[in-house]
């Protein structure tokens, strides 16, 4: 059996410790380039709850960017702002259970994880969760929100069916999706982000209220 994680809201917690410090950073480096906004305070609630809804914070940034400004340099220097590097007091922590799980779950199966983003940004992440690469055979990061080629990367190269695989990941459209389009088993665990991003619920085929219950679904599953 393959085991393919995401890691933002699916192992460790970004959206509550690392998104409000890197979105902030982003936010006043427009400004400081000279996205012009009259009340500062009121322009900060504002991306605060279009990233709420949004499926990423880039998305977010380009959003709120394009009510503001036309400026390419100006998006640009706001996206760059969210790639790090990290404050060393800035804490990461794992979500609830996901080191056990992965300790249990390391000399059973196969583990493999895929996420969107910035390479170097991703992997300094993890070292700073105490995340160690090497606990996954295979680690892609993807840039952009499709990860269905990557999918289709780690099953060619560790050489296992869709029918052996299981991803789990926390947005449905970005994790779930391109894995039932593969024919995988999808878990959808609703943390950060997919605590909104639940659809499209016919490509999900368990939900799970937290990580450890992985091991549940795995005991139950035929797979």
């Amino acid at each position: 059996m393959l085991i393919i994680f995401d890691l933002d809201d699916t192992l460790i917690e970004t959206s509550k410790c690392l998104t409000p410090f890197f979105l902030k950073t982003a936010f006043d480096a427009m400004i400081a380039e000279g996205l012009d906004i009259e009340n500062k305070e009121m322009g900060w609630e504002e991306l605060s709850a279009i990233n709420q809804r949004a499926i990423s914070s880039k998305m977010a940034i380009t959003e709120f960017w394009k009510k503001y400004n036309d400026q390419e340099k100006i998006l640009e220097l706001g996206l760059k702002a969210m790639t790090g590097p990290i404050p060393k007091d800035l804490t990461i922590d794992l979500v609830p259970g996901a080191e056990e799980l992965l300790n249990e779950l390391q000399d059973l199966t196969s583990l493999a994880l895929v996420t969107g983003g910035c390479t170097k940004f991703q992997l300094e992440k993890m070292k700073k969760a105490g995340i160690q690469p090497e606990r996954f055979s295979k680690l892609i990061v993807v840039d952009g929100l499709s990860k269905k080629s990557a999918y289709q990367s780690v099953l060619k190269e560790l050489q296992y069916e869709p029918h052996e695989t299981i991803v789990c990941g926390d947005r449905v459209s970005i994790d779930l999706t391109p894995a039932k389009e593969l024919g995988l088993f999808t878990i959808h665990f609703p943390n950060g982000r997919g605590k909104i991003h639940t659809e499209p619920k016919e490509d999900v085929d368990v939900t799970i209220k937290t990580i450890k219950e992985l091991e549940e679904v795995l005991k139950k599953s035929e797979i």
